[in-house]
């Protein structure tokens, strides 16, 4: 009991000097919380010591916050590095076929690889078509994964560009994203084939990187790096 009470005095006096309940039971251990609460239940702090405690807190919360968002960064560079490195064993196999090198030169050259995801696009049909064999035969994306959006100029919206789009990646119109009309100052169509840009995208940051572990693993067999 003497020492109960002792350590009750101890807690009472750092409270009074703004400590925090986490900081108390470390220096007193084997405290429960529920008994420190009834301790420093009654326990008066003057607007100082009030103050303390608040800045003390906001310390403790903010510590807490970076050391969690460190943690969290390590765990996904940790899972991304294994997901680079079995994708670039995954290369020897993989590129016996010429499907897979031109879809992954053609993302290589042209695919976006700051966004996150997959994220492809161009204005080629025949491209376009062999991006899309590439996603389903190859790497065996779903069709519901796949979205497609188009991008092109606003004095071309009555030519139904869509339908035309649909059609060469058997995608549904329906299923497409939003169009993104760009303002233009040209009013006669120089090119009459010109349909606009298709961007295909793949969500899911492990399937992204597991395609730059292959161009990694490309890059390194190609002496590039």
């Amino acid at each position: 009991m003497k020492l109960r009470l002792e350590d009750k005095r101890k807690a009472i006096k750092l409270r009074l000097q703004g400590k925090t309940f986490r900081e108390i039971r470390t220096i007193i251990p084997n405290l429960p919380k529920s008994t420190l609460s009834g301790w420093l239940r009654n326990v008066k702090l003057t607007p100082e010591q009030r103050k303390t405690l608040l800045e003390n807190i906001e310390r403790i919360t903010y510590n807490a916050r970076v050391k969690a968002g460190w943690t969290k960064r390590f765990k996904n560079e940790k899972r991304n590095q294994k997901i680079l490195t079995k994708a670039e064993g995954e290369l020897p196999a993989l590129i016996k076929s010429p499907l897979f090198l031109i879809g992954l030169v053609l993302y290589w050259a042209e695919g976006t690889r700051k966004s996150g995801y997959f994220r492809f696009t161009n204005s080629d049909p025949k491209i376009i078509k062999i991006m899309m064999r590439w996603l389903k035969e190859v790497c065996q994306i779903p069709e519901e994964k796949i979205k497609i959006r188009i991008f092109i100029h606003k004095i071309y919206a009555h030519e139904n560009c869509e339908k035309f789009w649909s059609e060469i990646t058997n995608i549904p119109v329906n299923k497409f994203l939003k169009t993104i009309y760009k303002p233009t100052p040209h009013r006669i169509k120089k090119n009459q084939e010109y349909k606009g840009c298709v961007q295909i995208n793949v969500s899911g940051v492990e399937f992204f990187r597991r395609i730059l572990g292959w161009i990694n693993g490309l890059s390194k067999k190609l002496n590039v790096n």
